[in-house]
């Protein structure tokens, strides 16, 4: 039971570690693109929003058969695009700039909630 415990916890601390991650990723990147209506409110806000409809885009074209992963990776990223596009209010370049931020600050969470978990679990067990 205790383990079901600290699995949850952990799994929440990497999941906000992601959004803290993403939003200072994509609040840099709203910087250095150029947008001008850039926040770090926006980018906690973007980053909630792009993850969930990245996460929901996942879980239904995961039970396509055949290309459904390449399908789902597309749309996923026009998704995340235009998500972006509409809460920054701004045009498709500038997102697609914001998206690459956001493909790096995903990939720096991951890493490091992988380093944590292991971490965590070497503690445990």
């Amino acid at each position: 039971m205790e383990y079901a415990v600290i699995g949850l916890l952990g799994m929440l601390l990497v999941a906000l570690l992601v959004v803290i991650i993403d939003s200072f990723f994509l609040h840099v990147g709203a910087k250095l693109a150029g947008v001008r209506a850039s926040s770090f409110f926006k980018a906690v806000k973007a980053s909630i929003a792009c993850a969930l409809s990245t996460l929901l885009l996942a879980l239904v074209f995961s039970w396509v058969p055949v290309g459904g992963t390449a399908v789902g990776f597309l749309i996923g990223l026009l998704l995340t695009i235009a998500v972006l596009k509409g809460v920054y209010s701004t045009t498709f370049e500038k997102a697609f700039l914001l998206w690459l931020f956001n493909v790096a600050a995903q990939a720096a969470a991951v890493l490091l909630g992988v380093f944590l978990i292991t971490g965590a679990a070497s503690v445990i067990f």
